[in-house]
């Protein structure tokens, strides 16, 4: 289990790369540099909506407020299989590990 790296460009108003780690032990982490964002999140508290202009991702649970990012739909489903994929590696080797 390697830590994933992917880079999505937001879709909103004001486009803006977004630099996000996938750590083996489930917890998403975000930079979006020109907005001076920084945060943490474990993949479990990441959902997906239909937006305006393609997905938008809400990351719950941050600072005591979520965080919304617009995707295209390409980038947001990309990015759902990747959390799913490390959860389903994150269970395998609990599994093995009992």
């Amino acid at each position: 289990m390697l830590i994933k790296k992917c880079s999505y460009v937001l879709t909103d108003a004001h486009p803006a790369k977004a630099n996000m780690l996938l750590h083996p032990d489930g917890e998403l982490e975000v930079e979006v540099a020109e907005r001076r964002q920084h945060f943490t999140v474990d993949a479990e508290h990441v959902l997906f909506r239909r937006g305006e202009r393609g997905m938008v991702v809400i990351c719950e649970d941050v600072a005591g407020a979520p965080v919304c990012l617009s995707l295209s739909a390409q980038d947001a489903f990309e990015l759902y299989h990747l959390l799913e994929q490390s959860r389903e590696e994150l269970e395998e080797l609990m599994c093995d590990l009992a």
